[in-house]
Order: C-alpha cells, then structure tokens, then sequence
C-alpha cells in the first residue's frame, strides 16, 4: 500500500528539522549526535502524564550508565522490561527515546532505558557488553524497580533491536539471566542482507542502504559481521531462545532482514509473533499520539508483555 498519509505528514514535517539519515556520512558523529539531539527536540512531546518518571544509574561494562525506569502513576507495576533505544550504533540518548513512557502507560510495567556506548569511539562489542550488564542488573533489581521478581522482557528497535536479540543470544550462552520475551522492533539484524527492501529505493522512506552501511561501518570497522553477538542473524542456532514479539514495516530498508529472522526463529522452535505494519516507515512506533498505528504497535506490545505473566499465574494456580 502507498505510505499512510499519517506517515507522510509526519516525515514531511521531520524533513523541516531533520533530513534524510544519508546526510549523516558527511558529518562527524559528534556533530550527528547534536544535529539529532535538536531536531528532536522539536518535535518531542512530553512524557505521559500517567507515567512517573525517576533518574537513575546502573552499572555498565566500563562505568556507570545513565538510566531512567518508567512506571505507571496510578498502579503498582506489573512486570519489568528492559528497553533498547535506536539510533544506529551512533547517535541518540535518553532524550530521544520516544517508546519507554508510551510503553509503561500502555502496559502497566516498569519499564527502564538507559545510555550505552556509542560507536566509533567505543566500537562492538562495548553497547552490546552495557546491554547485557543493563540486563543482568534489572533482573536482579526486578522487585525493586517494581515489578515481580524473576525473568524480564527485553526489547528495542532499530540498533536497539540488535542489541536485544544480541544480549538474548549472550544470556542464553553465558547461562545469564532469563528473559520471559524479546520485543525486536524493526531491528538491524545483519550488516550485509540480499533481500528487496535493501534494494529498492520505494521502501527507503527514512534512510536508504547508504546511510545504514555507514552505521554499521561506525559500529563494526572492518569486521564482516560474521560475529553473531554482533549480527544474530548469522548464529548458527537460535534454538533456546526466549519468545519473541518481531514487529517491521512495509517501507523500511530493514523489514526483510528481521523478518527472515524471526522466520528462523520459529523454524528452529521459537515461539514467534512477527506483525508487519503495511504504509509505515522505519521508527513510525515513535509516534504515538500522532500515528494511529504507533498507538496500536504499543498495544501490541502491551498484550505480549501480559501474555508471559498469565502464563506464570496460570502455572502457580495449576501447581
């Protein structure tokens, strides 16, 4: 279908602030990191006023990392999520994280974001190693960040969403903590993939193949991408891994390539849920509020947070 006239008006405005994601090779990414930092700012809104919002710090791999946990204002929480922002490996902070608030509302969870570090100066595998010690503290803390002790939900998009599937694939290797289900939004989940939407020039709404090659350049150097902690789609098994929630759409330059993993992922025995928004770009779940299927993409995630909690009430009352 053509792009819904909502994500045309919206692409249209962020082109009077930010253009197109190619632009950034031309800059250092300092200057992209302040580039970006500003034009979201124009068209952030604020958080939820149904959300409490709390600052926080949480040990990473090499130092502390700047968090905030997001809880609904008007109950307890009801479980924990551990949130991945975007931002290609390179821009982005807390500030430009328009997902946390949206999803604590909607959820009712505890829902904590947090800074990693950025390539080129801290190249993989630093994010993915911040991710995974992100992960290994919200599991310990779950009970005090609000929700139930035990497993988490871990998620993100974008770069954020190879970093979760990343920090999956390490739990379940290094027999790390355990993770009731991972939430990938449009991630970026190989460097290099021969599929149509990296071909087509139609679906790149927001940024062509260019301008994802230089990420992954700034993340990865000259490695090939053959590392499945940097690439999950080159593992070699996915089998064992946590439920997952895959959601693209239709005018990405990444739909094929996390559709094709989550096709894996079902064929090697992961329960798997993959939703693709038809008439959407790469990052629309950014707007809700304004796109009619942001709001539905956060319900979405919603249910399939609930769905691990029923699952363990369930056992409980069965035991």
């Amino acid at each position: 279908m053509p792009l819904h006239p909502q994500a045309a008006a919206l692409l249209g405005e962020l082109q009077l602030v930010w253009c197109d994601l190619d632009a950034i090779r031309s800059m250092t990414p300092a200057k992209a990191r302040a580039w970006e930092a500003a034009a979201m700012a124009e068209v952030a809104g604020s958080p939820p006023a149904e959300v409490a919002v709390e600052g926080l710090e949480l040990p990473g791999a090499a130092g502390p990392l700047r968090a905030r946990v997001h809880r609904p204002s008007t109950e307890p929480p009801r479980g924990t999520m551990l949130w991945i922002r975007g931002g290609g490996f390179v821009t982005g902070s807390l500030d430009t994280d328009f997902v946390a608030a949206p999803l604590a509302r909607t959820s009712g969870c505890a829902v904590v974001s947090f800074e990693y570090r950025l390539a080129p100066e801290h190249p993989f595998p630093a994010a993915l190693e911040d991710c995974y010690s992100a992960l290994s503290w919200a599991t310990e803390h779950a009970s005090e960040l609000g929700g139930d002790a035990g497993p988490i939900a871990l998620g993100g998009e974008s770069a954020g969403g190879n970093l979760a599937a990343a920090a999956a694939l390490m739990a379940r290797d290094r027999d790390g903590p355990k993770i009731a289900l991972q939430v990938l939004l449009y991630p970026m989940i190989a460097r290099v993939f021969d599929g149509l939407s990296r071909r087509d020039p139609k679906l790149a709404a927001i940024a062509r193949t260019e301008a994802i090659d230089w990420f992954w350049q700034q993340y990865l150097g000259d490695r090939d991408g053959s590392d499945p902690f940097a690439c999950p789609l080159r593992a070699a098994r996915l089998a064992g891994l946590p439920p997952a929630l895959v959601i693209t759409a239709e005018y990405d330059v990444l739909r094929d390539e996390g559709e094709a993993y989550a096709e894996r992922l079902e064929r090697e025995g992961v329960a798997v849920q993959l939703r693709r928004y038809d008439g959407m770009h790469h990052g629309f779940a950014d707007s809700s509020g304004v796109i009619d299927a942001a709001d539905e993409c956060i319900q979405l995630v919603a249910r399939a947070l609930s769905a691990p909690r029923s699952r363990q009430q369930r056992t409980s009352a069965d035991c």
